[in-house]
């Protein structure tokens, strides 16, 4: 007999003595009835002992269910009880209940609940024994409702809602059951109010943006993820126009467009939220058109202030959206030094002026620019070269009585225009023509 021999016949009989040793393992360990698996149970060692589910021990940052830790494991597993595999309850939401009641309760009070909790399917999400994700889920949330939840159009967005990023969908979503639509812990402002606290503060002031009261913040916005900033559901530019059309099509007719609204920026002058101004404007009127129209803070300065300007109401006249008229005016208005007399043409003037004041030749009542009973504005306007408003006032502020102005444009140049004031009347020199006087009392004789 050689070597090789000898080798081939050591071969056989080690693999003839693992055969055997494997037949008896299968043997030992096989459980088909409950009194086996009772036998099982009752061993000498632990469910968790060095030879048998060795896997269930602590490992370093796992969270352990409370029986496997406490090796309490005929919690959940009962042979004679439950014949079946693993010993367990076929039901797992009725075997889960036993220690979670209170939880069991409150999915029972609840109008919308979650699929594997209706299908008593507890172990869909949560692993019986142990997990590295805190409530011993089987993956992340993300990973865990995606698996299900076909959403992948829902994180494809330039622009993600940071709980979908960090894959905490239970902020929003409670995973068992709740009374509102899509299991939300809340409804409308009230869910997004518990990470936004500003809106808390917000929703007491005065004016609040409709879609928030009825809607919520997604009728603007999309709560997991889009290609816009603040995940707006269209362009900013495009967000107000979807439910103001009207306000679209307004500011398109007109010839004179205010930047903001031709651009589309509305949230330049109102809040997309709330506000303690009328028309959800972001400051008072008058503060919030000298925050582009610097130059104009030195009417706040000045004397004597037109009624709108004193006011803070520079809507009073100019339409914040666009106009037909030069400078956004809400009515027309004379901007050239001459014109001849039209009602029309100063029909923003009479929203507020009565049209006597440039009419009637005579009178001790309409206006104290008169030389007797002459009424010296009539004498001003009605004429084929007549004088417009804007020759001898400043339509907003001057530091002179009567809002005259300082100087006037004339051309390319600008004439100065001194003013003097008396009791019963003043004088003046404009730069057009020599000092002339005026006296309610005693009349000024005047000579061509």
């Amino acid at each position: 007999m050689n070597n090789s021999d000898v080798s081939g016949s050591a071969v056989k009989k080690i693999w003839l003595l693992l055969l055997i040793f494997f037949i008896v393992s299968a043997q030992a360990y096989s459980i088909s009835t409950p009194e086996e698996f009772l036998a099982h149970t009752k061993g000498a060692s632990s469910c968790t002992s060095q030879t048998c589910h060795q896997e269930l021990t602590k490992k370093a940052g796992t969270f352990l269910h409370s029986p496997v830790a406490s090796e309490q494991c005929s919690t959940c597993h009962d042979a004679k009880k439950y014949p079946d595999k693993y010993g367990v309850e076929q039901n797992q939401r009725a075997m889960c209940a036993r220690c979670h009641n209170s939880l069991e309760h409150e999915i029972l009070k609840r109008t919308f609940v979650h699929g594997p909790i209706k299908n008593d399917l507890c172990t869909s999400c949560h692993d019986p024994h142990q997990s590295v994700w805190p409530f011993f889920l089987k993956k992340s949330y993300t990973e865990l409702c995606t698996s299900c939840h076909k959403v992948e159009r829902l994180y494809t967005g330039e622009f993600m809602h940071k709980p979908v990023k960090d894959g905490s969908c239970g902020l929003c979503h409670d995973p068992h059951a709740s009374d509102f639509k899509y299991r939300l812990l809340d409804v409308g402002v009230n869910l997004c109010a518990a990470c936004h606290q500003d809106l808390v503060a917000g929703m007491s002031q005065e004016y609040i943006h409709e879609p928030i009261i009825k809607s919520g913040c997604s009728a603007c916005h999309n709560p997991h993820s889009g290609n816009n900033k603040f995940r707006l559901n269209v362009s900013a530019k495009k967000a107000c126009f979807t439910c103001h059309e009207e306000k679209k099509n307004e500011v398109n007719q007109y010839k004179y467009k205010h930047k903001p609204a031709a651009e589309g920026n509305c949230t330049a002058c109102h809040s997309p939220h709330f506000s303690d101004n009328p028309n959800l404007l972001i400051d008072r009127t008058d503060a919030l058109c000298y925050k582009c129209h610097e130059e104009n803070n030195v009417w706040e300065k000045r004397k004597f202030q037109h009624g709108p300007v004193a006011q803070g109401n520079c809507t009073a006249c100019h339409n914040p959206h666009g106009s037909d008229n030069a400078y956004i005016l809400r009515l027309p208005f004379p901007h050239s030094f001459y014109t001849e007399y039209d009602k029309k043409k100063y029909s923003l003037c009479f929203l507020c002026h009565k049209e006597s004041l440039v009419t009637v030749e005579e009178t001790e009542t309409i206006t104290n620019f008169r030389n007797g009973k002459t009424n010296l504005h009539r004498l001003h306007v009605q004429q084929k070269k007549g004088r417009t408003c804007r020759a001898c006032h400043d339509v907003h502020a001057s530091n002179q009585e009567g809002r005259i102005r300082d100087e006037f444009p004339f051309g390319k140049v600008s004439i100065r225009l001194e003013y003097n004031q008396t009791e019963t009347g003043g004088s003046c020199v404009p730069g057009c023509h020599i000092q002339r006087s005026y006296d309610r009392v005693n009349s000024v004789s005047y000579t061509r």
